[in-house]
């Protein structure tokens, strides 16, 4: 049994001797090597060299600063930066400088790795200085343009950049950015060079488009009125809308019967009576011609007669000159309430004005609202009364707009109306329902009785304004509302009226531009306007020319009968040169208007932000332009237009 014993024990101790001799024969690995490298998400081919440099090219809108590494290494090997073992596919390191990599063998032994990301030579961006509407393409090594024809190529500058560390060169001269000129009528090779070695070389080509021909724009035929003692008129050409899409046009000419009559883009020429064919020539860049032709006819006004055919010699005599003033060169200025109203009070005396104080002489038109003397105490009644004697006496025209109450509330507003039958009002005035149309004569008449026998003389009666507006209580929200409606409305106020004075032209004005669904007809309307607050220069021509054409074609006169800007004291200083005048002037013979008329300087205000025109206190920037406004040729005040005498 010991024998057996001893056998098992020898034979451990054999086995244990000869594994121990086996694992001191395993040798371990000293393989240390980077298979492979990229950048994940980045699409980048790295190449390895015999060096252990690990570079590739990336462009310079990659960020390099938080990269995540994709690699390969030895088996059995790790890999480090410093002494931070790195994981594929999840360890993030900045790459802006050359990054060193370790790779670490079973054995202990190491090879490093130098990771370089380069940035792509190219060029980033190219345009022309002065070219600077022409867009580039960049595609591989092709950069162009295409411009308009007559563009001149010779001596153009090239604005440009560049990936970093590169320079451009023309054959052995350095480009230099905003500053070096070539001649690009044919293409040019720029070489991308860095450390002087060239890395890419680009060809810029600019490519001249066929030639397209200019268009000529006269404008729409023209008709200018003039005086019976007139024999030509004056009349504005206008070829600003003709067009070249290569270039500016280079020359202008109008002529007459072949005959060069001007050469500006805009002129004023004087022609006689009759009916002229005009004939507009531009000449673009490339020497190709257009021509366009418009007519312009000199025509002697008509004779005016209001839609009141019992009107008074005095009215006759006013509309005449009112449409005489309108078909000339020039309009009357006025303001409503000029002498009465002024901030924080309400004067009686007629020998001062904002307007006066500033310019020296008060407004050519005063408008008036009847409803200060209807619904006013005497005296205050009085005083717009005196102020209107004084307009007359002093050769000024005077106009009424009737902000009326309603028959219940005793209000303008409809949004201040309560009362359902103030609601409807105008319908029931129209329909004579609930005793409405017997009040509204009644307040009719408390009118005529003013116009007959405190004042007794002619007034142009602007009856319900803005009615396209929605805020009066005869506007667009009113019970039953419809242009028709109000057609009604006003017919039956102006047959009224006529059957009670022979002092009264009819005054019609929409809100903001002409609204024909709104118009009474030419039986019941004498003056045409609109009320345009708080208007550009483009609009407000734009407005006045529809304007003069529908008057015109309805044997009416025009007027921009309210006008001004809020707070323009700030916003617009020179509002009334800059907006009201160059509109008009601008508009030439196109705008024939009689007068403009400014909002009231209003008592129950204090600030300078609610003038509608300056008055004394005004900063000296807002009065000069007033002055300035006055003192055109164009413009008319009192003592212009009293030498007119416009009620003989």
């Amino acid at each position: 049994m010991k024998y057996y014993i001893k056998i098992i024990v020898l034979f451990f101790i054999v086995v244990a001797a000869c594994t121990k001799e086996d694992d001191e024969t395993v040798e371990k690995s000293s393989e240390s090597k980077l298979i492979s490298f990229s950048i994940k998400d980045v699409s980048s081919t790295f190449t390895i060299s015999s060096n252990n440099n690990v570079e590739t090219i990336l462009t310079e809108d990659i960020d390099v600063t938080n990269l995540t590494a994709v690699f390969s290494i030895s088996a059995k090997a790790k890999i480090f930066v410093g002494s931070t073992q790195q994981n594929s596919g999840v360890s993030k390191n900045d790459f802006s400088n050359p990054l060193k990599y370790t790779v670490e063998a079973e054995d202990g032994s190491r090879t490093t790795y130098t990771v370089i990301i380069n940035s792509e030579s190219k060029i980033l961006t190219f345009s022309v200085v002065e070219l600077n509407s022409v867009t580039f393409s960049i595609s591989e090594l092709d950069i162009e343009a295409t411009v308009p024809s007559g563009t001149e190529l010779e001596n153009l500058t090239a604005k440009f950049t560049v990936s970093e560390d590169g320079e451009l060169y023309i054959g052995s001269t350095k480009q230099v950015s905003n500053e070096t000129k070539n001649n690009f009528s044919n293409p040019i090779n720029y070489d991308l060079k860095k450390d002087g070695i060239t890395k890419k070389t680009y060809t810029v080509k600019i490519i001249i488009a066929e030639n397209n021909k200019p268009i000529a724009n006269a404008g729409p035929d023209k008709l200018v009125l003039i005086s019976s003692s007139e024999s030509e008129g004056s009349v504005n050409l206008d070829g600003s809308n003709s067009s070249d899409v290569e270039a500016p046009i280079k020359s202008f000419e109008w002529l007459l019967d072949n005959t060069v009559i001007a050469s500006t883009e805009m002129t004023t020429v004087n022609l006689p009576l009759g009916t002229h064919a005009i004939t507009l020539k531009v000449i673009d860049s490339s020497n190709e011609t257009a021509t366009d032709e418009m007519n312009v006819e000199i025509r002697h006004q008509g004779e005016y007669k209001p839609v009141d055919v019992d009107a008074s010699a005095m009215t006759k005599n006013l509309y005449t000159n009112i449409a005489s003033i309108a078909n000339s060169s020039q309009f009357a200025f006025g303001q409503e309430f000029p002498l009465s109203f002024q901030l924080n009070s309400i004067s009686d005396n007629v020998n001062t004005s904002d307007c006066k104080d500033v310019t020296g002489d008060h407004p050519a038109v005063y408008g008036i609202d009847p409803h200060y003397m209807l619904y006013k105490i005497t005296e205050q009644k009085q005083i717009h009364i005196n102020e209107a004697k004084h307009a007359y006496d002093n050769g000024s025209i005077v106009t009424f707009d009737f902000h009326q109450q309603s028959k219940t509330d005793h209000k303008i507003y409809l949004n201040d109306i309560t009362s359902s039958t103030d609601k409807s009002l105008m319908y029931d005035v129209v329909k004579d329902n609930n005793g409405s149309q017997a009040w509204f004569y009644d307040e009719l008449d408390q009118l005529i009785d003013i116009i007959n026998n405190d004042l007794g003389f002619p007034v142009v009666f602007r009856l319900f304004h803005e009615m396209d507006g929605d805020w009066f209580w005869w506007g667009s929200k009113a019970t039953n509302h419809s242009s028709q409606l109000y057609v009604d409305f006003y017919r039956l106020a102006v047959d009224y009226i006529k059957e009670r004075t022979n002092l009264v032209l009819f005054g019609w004005s929409p809100n903001q531009q002409l609204n024909e669904s709104y118009y009474p007809g030419d039986a019941y309307v004498d003056i045409v306007g609109i009320d345009m607050y708080d208007s550009g220069s483009s609009s407000l021509k734009d407005n006045l020319i529809q304007l003069s054409n529908f008057a015109y074609n309805h044997g009416k006169v025009a007027a921009l009968t309210e006008t001004g800007k809020n707070n323009y004291i700030n916003l617009s200083p020179k509002f009334w040169t800059s907006n009201i005048l160059t509109a008009i002037e601008q508009g030439g013979t196109d705008i024939r208007i009689a007068w403009v008329l400014a909002w009231f300087n209003a008592p129950w205000k204090s600030s300078q932000n609610d003038l509608f025109i300056p008055n004394n206190n005004s900063s000296t920037t807002v009065k000069d332009d007033f002055v300035d406004f006055k003192n055109s040729s164009t413009t008319l005040f009192q003592e212009e237009v009293k030498t007119l005498s416009v009620y003989n």
